[in-house]
């Protein structure tokens, strides 16, 4: 996957930063700076999840657009394509969509999936790919590992 644009003739990285930490560590606060700054849109996992944010948004003294949830992001999106989005718990919205894949396996009966070292392959470049880093700038590196099992 190329990230990279061109624009004004200049080569621009516009791929997106994945920022990693463990609970407690500011990371939504992060968040609501960066979109206070740039009148962006944080968009959570669930309404609950929007309402939280915006309410600390404005307990810590920031104006912040409403946050949307990641249903609400396909149709909002549509008028406003110059927009800087902000996704809060992302991981939440993956572990979404495996265990949906995974239950509609088991719903359907299937008994074997495949899946060849290629794949994990190309995966794992896509994921070499992103920019993440930690709380701290530290930069990371997410990598699907298969292990044997003892």
């Amino acid at each position: 996957m190329d990230w990279r644009c061109t624009c004004l003739n200049e080569w621009v990285d516009n791929r997106p930063s994945f920022t990693i930490g463990s609970r407690g560590q500011g990371k939504t606060k992060l968040l609501i700076k960066q979109a206070a700054e740039t009148y962006g849109v944080i968009v959570c996992p669930s309404r609950q999840m929007a309402d939280y944010i915006f309410h600390m948004a404005c307990n810590l003294g920031y104006s912040i657009n409403h946050p949307i949830t990641y249903d609400e992001l396909f149709i909002y999106s549509k008028g406003r394509r110059n927009t800087d989005y902000y996704f809060d718990e992302y991981g939440a919205q993956l572990e979404s969509i495996i265990l949906r894949t995974i239950k509609g396996f088991e719903r359907d009966h299937v008994e074997t999936i495949i899946i060849d070292r290629e794949s994990i392959n190309r995966l794992n470049d896509i994921l070499g790919g992103l920019k993440v880093h930690n709380m701290d700038g530290k930069k990371l590196r997410l990598k699907i590992e298969v292990c044997e099992e003892d």
